[in-house]
């Protein structure tokens, strides 16, 4: 079975970021590649409640055509549920911001062995809460880097 990877908005914002930036480039093609491999199924990605309710705030329609096309490559799909809801309070207790609490409580519903994100602040958060989450909150390049190791 494949790992299961949950890519937060963020990520699927990425390619439509200044390009100028190598950080930008390179994170916009490692989740690019993360993307593929998910259509070569080689790991599942989630489509979670969340990532509707984030994509559906965006006023750029071409970004939210975009966004739902990568989603589209989602093999698990992860209903609204209260337990989440509920799941999501517990995290943004620990100081996660409400939207990233709540694609955390989907991921770790879907089974999701890693959440990456391009933000910063996201992946300090999981990495000072790690002991109290199910997953691993980890930038797209490092989730790559690990699959290239030889962990997938």
């Amino acid at each position: 079975m494949s790992d299961v990877v949950y890519l937060d908005v963020c990520c699927l914002k990425r390619p439509f970021d200044d390009q100028r930036s190598t950080r930008v480039q390179l994170e916009a093609a490692a989740v690019a590649a993360l993307v593929d491999r998910a259509e070569r199924e080689s790991i599942q990605l989630v489509l979670s409640p969340a990532h509707t309710l984030e994509n559906d705030r965006n006023p750029r329609e071409d970004r939210r055509l975009a966004a739902s096309i990568w989603l589209g490559a989602a093999r698990v799909q992860v209903p609204f549920s209260d337990k989440a809801v509920a799941r999501a309070r517990q995290i943004q207790a620990l100081g996660f911001g409400v939207l990233d609490a709540l694609h955390t409580a989907y991921a770790e519903e879907a089974g999701a062995r890693w959440l990456a994100t391009t933000d910063d602040r996201l992946v300090a958060a999981g990495q000072r809460n790690r002991d109290a989450l199910d997953l691993e909150i980890v930038n797209p390049i490092q989730l790559l880097e690990s699959f290239r190791g030889g962990s997938e």
